[in-house]
């Protein structure tokens, strides 16, 4: 009996036009070629790691990863015009033929590669089995199969991938069995009307086994040339990724997880995760641990647990999404804080009460996102907070009345996002219905606006949520207004490592430099802030929030105690 032989590919997570041509807005990094080149995320990819964890459990099987997220991370140049040339120059220079392509996609941003992967992978090995899986095939396949015809994905996995993956690999005749199986989604199936897919789960988690990270290349995983977007490695210590449960069963209108990972909790036991916690800090050395779980508080008891083997193994911990506000009540901030935790992403949302409940359907009230950024500042744990504006039915009124509001929110830092409805979210369903998609949102991030209502439009979104970023993050920001310029610089030195030309961040931290007596940083920030502050970008938002046109001024400059920050609406 032969082995079976599965070549596993990731996609850029951001379509290629963004990373070729990034936004101001955007992280960016200088390869060797001189060229600017937008971020790319290099997470462990958790789906491919357990996927082939279970397959390896189950057969004799030999699989390789190509995550072109940390492939491409890791280049001196980047030679290639299209993200296609990209995949095809990959796939052929290796001397490995595999009998199945498998290309995991998550979510909008990169349909487009994912698209390519796929066509490459039947290019670069013809007689190959090509499959997808992921949020994207989950949700698209009819876009996939009836819109653009594709040929060249012989099948696409309907949710969780473990047991589909499998049935298909140890099927006497694969390319029949895709066309009879409900798990997977053919061009032959969806020709049936009566054809219906179905989710296949797994029940218990701890089915899985210890996921695979040895099909990831670590370093090429840590090679993020903007560490401060990178959750793999923070602070030079390695990070690993792990999955406790699956599942949520809120029903925010944004969110498409439930099509992939479905709406009720699934967990690994207690005993199992502390077993795997331990196996990474004590075989992969790992540093951090990065919880990526959908809904992680979803039992609290649980995670006072998990929190405790946090603490036991003395290893640092990011919780990159699944907090739910309610939930971190001041004694469950005490513990995070207690495990060792410093930093928190709070999934704020919005500040308008009216679109958290009738646009999001988010069971969360305005006054405890306060509440928890007041005391996790308390606590001394540093927080992200995710904002999201332009969703459809969210007027001009509410953005406003949301810009206010959030200034009660004490983050140490605002994530804006401009909505992006992804397919397979309640949201895409509300602005597909309504004709309110503008834009291409196969391959739109959140950077960039797609939706059009009859209260706006895309270009409003886009102008708003830099004006939001830059009001609450520089103008307002928190850490300055408590006085806390050292936490504050953080922020600011940052975003000067992502962006050297951002004026703001050159006029507030020469601001911070000054307040804690560092002159000579102060000044060469303050320069710096001179020089950008009068190109054709800056110069509007300069004059928009009245900051000094001169170095006679500058000096002179200071934060407003207006609600409005003396900004015009």
């Amino acid at each position: 009996m032969t082995t079976t032989k599965l070549l596993m590919l990731v996609p850029m997570h951001i379509s290629f036009d963004s990373f070729l041509n990034p936004q101001h807005n955007s992280r960016n990094f200088k390869k060797s070629d001189g060229k600017i080149y937008n971020s790319l995320s290099t997470d462990l990819p958790l789906g491919p790691i357990s996927i082939s964890a279970y397959l390896k459990k189950h057969m004799d099987i030999e699989v390789r990863l190509i995550d072109f997220n940390a492939e491409i991370n890791s280049l001196d140049a980047f030679p290639y015009s299209n993200f296609h040339e990209c995949c095809i120059d990959f796939l052929k220079k290796t001397d490995w033929i595999p009998d199945f392509v498998g290309v995991s996609s998550l979510f909008s941003p990169s349909f487009h590669n994912f698209m390519d992967c796929g066509r490459a992978a039947r290019s670069a090995f013809p007689d190959a089995i090509v499959i997808g899986g992921g949020n994207i095939p989950t949700n698209s396949f009819e876009h996939i199969y009836k819109e653009l015809d594709c040929e060249f994905y012989d099948g696409l996995c309907y949710g969780e991938g473990e047991k589909p993956m499998r049935a298909l690999l140890q099927a006497d005749e694969p390319r029949e069995y895709l066309d009879q199986s409900t798990s997977w989604v053919t061009k032959n199936s969806l020709a049936d009307a009566a054809f219906q897919p179905e989710h296949d789960y797994i029940v218990d988690l701890d089915e899985i086994p210890f996921f695979d990270y040895e099909l990831c290349d670590f370093e090429k995983h840590a090679s993020n040339q903007v560490a401060g977007s990178s959750f793999h490695n923070i602070e030079d210590k390695r990070g690993f990724h792990v999955m406790t449960s699956r599942g949520c069963p809120y029903r925010c209108t944004f969110c498409a997880s439930h099509k992939t990972h479905g709406r009720d909790m699934r967990f690994h036991s207690l005993d199992r995760v502390r077993e795997d916690l331990t196996k990474l800090v004590e075989n992969y050395s790992a540093g951090t641990i990065v919880f990526q779980d959908d809904h992680f508080m979803s039992d609290k008891d649980r995670v006072l647990e998990i929190l405790e083997i946090v603490k036991e193994l003395g290893v640092e911990s990011l919780y990159q999404n699944g907090l739910t506000l309610y939930a971190l009540d001041k004694p469950m901030l005490q513990a995070f804080h207690d495990a060792g935790v410093r930093h928190l992403v709070l999934p704020v949302e919005s500040g308008s009460e009216k679109v958290l409940k009738h646009q999001m359907r988010k069971p969360l009230k305005l006054r405890i996102s306060e509440q928890v950024a007041r005391d996790c500042r308390d606590l001394g744990i540093y927080t992200n907070s995710n904002v999201l504006i332009g969703m459809p039915g969210e007027t001009k009124e509410d953005l406003d009345d949301g810009r206010r509001n959030l200034r009660r929110v004490v983050t140490n830092w605002y994530n804006i996002a401009c909505a992006s409805p992804i397919v397979g979210s309640e949201m895409h369903e509300i602005a597909k219905k309504n004709d309110y998609i503008q834009r291409n949102t196969m391959g739109a991030d959140y950077r960039t606006a797609v939706i059009a209502t009859e209260d706006f439009t895309p270009d409003y979104i886009q102008q708003y949520q830099y004006r939001m970023n830059l009001e609450l993050n520089f103008v307002g920001n928190n850490d300055m207004r408590f006085g806390d310029y050292d936490t504050a610089l953080l922020g600011f030195l940052n975003v000067i490592r992502l962006r050297d030309d951002h004026a703001f961040a050159h006029f507030f931290a020469s601001k911070c430099f000054a307040a804690i007596g560092e002159t000579e940083k102060a000044q060469h920030h303050r320069q710096a802030y001179l020089q950008f502050a009068g190109n054709d970008f800056w110069t509007p938002w300069v004059e928009f929030f009245a900051l000094p046109d001169s170095d006679e001024s500058f000096d002179d400059w200071q934060p407003s105690e207006n609600e409005e920050l003396a900004v015009a609406g």
